[in-house]
């Protein structure tokens, strides 16, 4: 097969990153709901204005804390290669949540980090990326737990059996789980299971506590952002039931494999499902959702686009 020329290759590949960043801004065009936005307006128009200023300063000091310690977490996994600059790991961890974006199940989020590096270590990175995610799905999974355990047990009095049911159920998992990737010759990317695990354990321990203080770190930012938002809508409900219901929406949800673009639309349900155990109005809950979503979704795609339209596709880091 003919390869293409130099030039070809670049026009190409800015052909490609045009179209990456005109497919997310008409995404997200297309899951804007103009009923919900006209709902938040009403709402936001009910606050007091310099009430009104002080909270969107807060809020966005949120979601700048909740990337920041993501930016952080990559940061720490790709130093096990090489030690970079906080702004190159903003410029690697942006770009790719945008390509992760319009890409099913965040698929060209690892693809876009991977690019970053050269090609001997694209399998390690895959993988340090993989573990990014695994920590912050931990945090979920404790979090959401601990949140159905609370609604369950102020709804039917279950929560020791739901606790109990969940400890034992991680317990089963953990031991019988290993040995059920073996049997069926499970691959990450085409690395099989004993190389993944070899892989995990030459990581260093202080690299992998960073990264999942890191992860628990970004859940409670943009759980308390998620509870912040609501108590300036106008909810009305304790903080424990209303945190209950924020980490058991986060868990639910995100055991539904769906695109990035479609989060929104998938979170909004769960949440209005969840909250309406405590009589939340569901405008209220609606609009939350889709202000989390456009603040910690839509707006880090911004400076994401800039730096795909003007970074090259292959770094030339080289290895300690």
């Amino acid at each position: 097969m003919p390869r293409l020329s130099h030039k070809a290759t670049q026009l190409l590949w800015a052909t490609l990153k045009i179209l990456i960043v005109l497919l997310a801004g008409y995404f997200i065009y297309d899951k804007l709901d103009r009923g919900d936005l006209r709902s938040l307006q009403f709402q936001l128009s009910e606050i007091n204005t310099s009430s009104l200023y002080l909270y969107i300063i807060i809020i966005l000091l949120f979601t700048v804390a909740n990337w920041f310690f993501e930016i952080k977490k990559w940061q720490t996994l790709v130093s096990i290669y090489r030690l970079v600059r906080f702004r190159e790991s903003a410029i690697q961890t942006l770009t790719a949540h945008l390509v992760g974006f319009v890409t099913p199940a965040k698929a060209g989020d690892y693809g876009a980090k991977a690019l970053y590096y050269p090609k001997e270590q694209r399998k390690q990175i895959l993988f340090l990326n993989f573990i990014g995610n695994m920590y912050q799905l931990l945090a979920t999974l404790i979090f959401g737990s601990i949140g159905l355990g609370i609604i369950a047990f102020f709804t039917s009095g279950t929560a020791i059996f739901f606790w109990s049911l969940s400890i034992f159920m991680a317990l089963v998992l953990y031991q019988i789980l290993p040995k059920i990737l073996r049997s069926v010759h499970w691959t990450l990317k085409g690395n099989p299971w004993y190389k993944i695990k070899k892989y995990w354990k030459s990581i260093a321990a202080p690299i992998k506590k960073k990264v999942r203080l890191f992860s628990f770190i970004r859940y409670i930012i943009f759980a308390h952002q998620f509870y912040l938002i609501l108590y300036v809508l106008g909810a009305t409900t304790s903080y424990p039931f209303v945190m209950a219901c924020i980490c058991a929406t986060y868990l639910v949800s995100s055991l539904i494999p769906v695109m990035q673009l479609l989060d929104v639309v998938v979170r909004g349900g769960v949440a209005v499902l969840i909250f309406g155990w405590f009589t939340i109005p569901e405008e209220i809950v609606l609009s939350t959702v889709l202000l989390m979503w456009l603040l910690n979704v839509v707006v880090p795609l911004l400076p994401g686009a800039y730096f795909l339209l003007v970074q090259k596709p292959i770094s030339t880091i080289k290895t300690v």
